[in-house]
């Protein structure tokens, strides 16, 4: 009996698990509005979507470290758009959004795609080091005609600028500024004081 029992349950659950079909991820779905950024270029292609949503998620970052030489960064993204552009101009909207900080515009630059319809797109672009600070928080999104389609989040990381403490208050620059002693005005002190 213990043996019936336990053999129809086997069939039981074998029957669920052959009922509930395999589900292949949809990237635009899976990332639905979301921009991923990456030090490198992601694919465009996998052997199945599974493989794709894997392989993105594993090369997209969160935090990228400056390129001392170039003083800057060299950042690849893709966005994932909430609906099918519907013109071949998007814009690139980048905002400091660093704690204890409103919300600020740093950068915003237009692109193109080659085709209308888009859902996908993949570009890169460079952010230099003077114009963006470092150890910031920052929100990038892609938007068309005043609607945001995609948007996500990245730090940059580097070293600021260094400070010795050290003032020098020395005067070389004004010099002609400095009241000089006049060997007269000594004299009549000297006189004035007999």
């Amino acid at each position: 009996m213990i043996v019936r029992k336990l053999l129809s349950l086997a069939v039981l659950l074998l029957s669920f698990s052959v009922v509930v079909p395999a589900y292949a991820q949809n990237p635009n779905v899976v990332f639905k509005g979301q921009i991923l950024v990456s030090e490198k270029r992601f694919p465009l292609s996998a052997k199945s979507p599974d493989a794709y949503v894997a392989a993105m998620r594993k090369q997209s970052k969160s935090s990228f470290n400056e390129d001392k030489e170039k003083q800057g960064w060299k950042l690849f993204f893709v966005g994932f758009l909430n609906t099918k552009l519907n013109d071949l101009e998007y814009i690139v909207k980048i905002y400091d959004v660093t704690a204890g900080s409103s919300k600020r515009l740093l950068q915003s630059f237009e692109q193109y795609t080659t085709a209308s319809g888009e859902q996908t797109i993949t570009t890169s672009f460079t952010l230099d080091k003077k114009s963006m600070g470092v150890n910031r928080n920052l929100l990038i999104t892609m938007e068309s005609n005043n609607k945001v389609l995609a948007s996500g989040t990245f730090k940059i990381l580097g070293e600021g600028e260094k400070f010795t403490g050290k003032v020098d208050f020395s005067n070389d620059e004004d010099e002609d500024a400095t009241p000089k002693n006049d060997k007269k005005d000594e004299k009549k002190v000297e006189k004035k004081t007999k």
